[in-house]
């Protein structure tokens, strides 16, 4: 366990919960946790644990059976199968199944990703022949635009995501096809189905002119040096407080079921990283008696007898 910061210990049974709202494309740019509890993952067979016994490998939860994936188990969509963007097939259980542990589940503008099947299923809806089913702006949608949409220029200020055009008809951005992405601009216009537009979102606080940089932040800020240096990943984020990361912690039966919440610019054996993934352990510093993790950095202060600092290693004197 590591010793020079507080730290956050969650185990895997926290992420057995998964966020609906998205699946399908309706929550633009959002990220869901895909780990399942511990109660799932002891149902996992010798087998599966050599599976998903490396580094960045995950159980999830499939039917109320664990699911490993990793690259032991990942292979490309086959033909029939639909899957999120980015996401896999298991190379056994026939389901797709995503990159990371936390990762976004985009099926496509026309599907809908399926939680029972973990795969996309088309949309349904009242249309005609030659037509999908759009639920986003709840219209159907023509198979022609993809090789011949009614496009029109945008108004000033406007934009389509990528995958869309502007209707010169509708007055609003349309998919090309039913595996158009969802949206992926910041300021999209759910009322106008376009980016940009309308007034953005509230600066919020520490965002006006507050004699910083244009994000609003303070050029001597320390800590803002530090979220620079180290922004957090989706998995830290769903996983850890504040601006701190997750390591995995290998627990007795070889499978990384569990995190440390780690500050990256403070932690002595974690500086810069989590260990294994280009982090160092500051405290195995050959000959070295006190150091320190300086924004990232190990830093050695002094060293055994017959050794000399020289600012992050000891050297024979």
């Amino acid at each position: 366990m590591l010793k020079s910061t507080t730290i956050f210990l969650t185990l895997i049974s926290l992420a057995s919960s998964v966020s609906a709202g998205g699946f399908g494309g309706f929550s633009r740019g959002s990220s869901f946790n895909f780990g399942c509890g511990s109660s799932i993952k002891q149902k996992a067979t010798h087998e599966q644990k050599d599976w998903c016994s490396s580094s960045g490998s995950f159980f999830t939860d499939y039917k109320g059976s664990p699911l490993c994936c990793s690259d032991h188990t990942r292979t490309p969509p086959s033909n029939g199968i639909t899957c999120p963007f980015g996401w896999s097939q298991h190379f056994k259980a026939g389901c797709c199944i995503p990159p990371q542990e936390v990762s976004p589940c985009d099926c496509g503008e026309g599907y809908t990703y399926d939680k029972n099947t973990h795969k996309c299923v088309k949309n349904t809806g009242k249309c005609h022949g030659g037509q999908w089913w759009h639920d986003r702006s709840v219209t159907c949608c023509d198979d022609s635009w993809q090789h011949n949409p009614p496009k029109g220029d945008c108004p000033s200020g406007i934009k389509c995501p990528s995958g869309w055009f502007w209707h010169k008809n509708d007055k609003k951005c349309r998919p090309n096809g039913p595996r158009s992405p969802e949206p992926d601009c910041d300021d999209w216009d759910e009322h106008n189905h376009c980016c940009g537009g309308h007034t953005g979102p509230s600066q919020g606080p520490g965002k006006g002119n507050n004699g910083g940089n244009k994000w609003g932040w303070k050029r001597n800020d320390i800590q803002q040096q530090q979220t620079l240096s180290f922004p957090q990943t989706d998995l830290d984020k769903m996983y850890c407080p504040g601006s701190l990361h997750a390591c995995t912690v290998p627990t007795a039966g070889g499978g990384e079921w569990a995190y440390e919440c780690v500050d990256f610019a403070t932690e002595l054996e974690a500086c810069g990283g989590c260990v294994g993934s280009g982090g160092q352990d500051c405290t195995q510093i050959p000959h070295s008696l006190a150091v320190g993790c300086e924004i990232g950095t190990c830093a050695v202060y002094t060293c055994k007898q017959g050794f000399q600092a020289n600012g992050t290693s000891c050297v024979a004197v």
